[in-house]
């Protein structure tokens, strides 16, 4: 019964933290490509998240299109997250390490992010093309496609890029985001 109940637990810690910092992570790239403030998208982002954001913008100011607090708080949530699920499961962690696994953890998520905006805009610009939706994930995912874009022009009017950007980010994921965990996990728990 208590490894039943400890999965759980430790189900729902992960959830929880998850969801809300998929939330931030939007929140970040929104403010990055100056996302329309008062598009429905982007102000259901802006209100589940400001309980936390809005009282660290008084401390930490934006860094240009960088919105700093939103960032701060994605690595404190992080770290929280990941002492909770150490101490749930394997006894105190190192400080450093959880650090270097928030970081690592956050990379994977704008990447993942990005990954499944790609999806999403190619998926809704077949069925609906119209959609006010498209013009806001076109906006979110141009830092990542903007340059597949300029490399690879569309083939008889169907554009191909996404092909190749999902591809770089899945390798950014394996090459880059992956290692940066494993070391925190390691300094974590060594």
């Amino acid at each position: 019964m208590f490894n039943t109940l400890h999965t759980a637990i430790l189900f729902l810690i992960s959830t929880l933290f998850d969801l809300y910092l998929f939330l931030l992570t939007v929140r970040i790239i929104l403010v990055y490509v100056g996302a329309n403030y008062f598009d429905t998208i982007t102000q259901f982002v802006v209100k589940l998240t400001d309980v936390i954001v809005r009282p660290l913008r008084r401390l930490i100011p934006n860094i240009q299109r960088i919105e700093t607090a939103s960032i701060v708080a994605v690595l404190v949530l992080e770290t929280l997250k990941f002492f909770l699920i150490s101490i749930l499961s394997y006894g105190m962690p190192n400080p450093v390490g959880l650090l270097i696994l928030a970081i690592g953890d956050f990379i994977k998520l704008i990447l993942v992010t990005f990954f499944y905006a790609i999806i999403l805009q190619v998926v809704l610009s077949w069925l609906q093309p119209q959609s006010p939706v498209n013009r806001t994930l076109y906006q979110f995912t141009s830092p990542v496609m903007r340059p597949f874009q300029r490399l690879i022009p569309p083939i008889s009017g169907i554009d191909i890029s996404p092909i190749p950007a999902l591809i770089v980010l899945q390798l950014l994921i394996i090459l880059l985001a992956n290692p940066i965990m494993a070391a925190g996990m390691g300094v974590a728990l060594g």
